[in-house]
């Protein structure tokens, strides 16, 4: 995996997979999401996300210092 994430902007990523995670009780979804063809891992917010995320979809990820603000 590709630690370079995007520092800021909207990105396209495609799912490469998703599993959720609960950490004290917040839900978060771990992504492998390829990006400008390079693969990364980032975990979002579950309150992002209208549906949980499923593998080989397309979002476009919004960042702010190199963390995911948005989902659409």
């Amino acid at each position: 995996m590709s630690d370079g994430l995007p520092m800021f902007g909207d990105h396209e990523a495609t799912v490469l997979s998703a599993a959720p995670v609960s950490i004290h009780g917040d839900a978060y979804h771990d992504l492998d999401v390829r990006i400008d063809g390079q693969p990364h891992r980032v975990r979002v917010m579950g309150a992002l996300f209208a549906s949980p995320p499923t593998s080989g979809a397309t979002l476009t990820l919004s960042f702010l210092m190199g963390q995911v603000t948005a989902v659409r």
